[in-house]
């Protein structure tokens, strides 16, 4: 993947935001949320964006893959402050989408994110369901 575009993402206006605590397990040696546990927390608010988006309902039989997920770390995450993310759609294919993710903390960027999935049929990609693209198009991030 490419670098990602954090002035992007910046600018966004998300239209699904969440909090997501760290735990204090996700803590370092050096006492910040390690950068393994953000992955975790990125998984998180891919699933509540997902639900919140009614994707399982719309899936039509088909389902969801994660192909890639590029982060890159703009600072320090602490514990406990919950962190804040955007989550949006970057860019919409036949079989693909692209999520970008913002992650905040106390108003400051901790992390930037691009998550692809692909729609997948029995053994291989296949198209976006048009109610999916349909929910899928109303979150893009212009």
């Amino acid at each position: 993947m490419a670098r990602i575009d954090r002035a992007r993402l910046d600018a966004a206006e998300f239209k699904f935001v969440t909090e997501v605590p760290p735990r204090y397990t996700d803590l370092d040696p050096q006492k910040h949320v390690n950068n393994a546990a953000l992955a975790a927390i990125l998984q998180e608010s891919r699933l509540r964006f997902q639900t919140a988006a009614r994707v399982p309902q719309l899936l039509e039989g088909r389902r969801i893959l994660v192909a890639a997920v590029s982060i890159e770390y703009a600072g320090e995450t602490m514990f406990p402050d919950p962190i804040e993310i955007g989550v949006g759609i970057l860019t919409l294919g036949r079989t693909s989408v692209t999520l970008g993710h913002r992650g905040r903390q106390g108003g400051r960027a901790t992390f930037y994110a691009e998550t692809v999935l692909v729609c997948m049929g029995k053994d291989e990609p296949t198209p976006i369901p048009a109610g999916m693209r349909e929910v899928y198009e109303g979150l893009r991030i212009p």
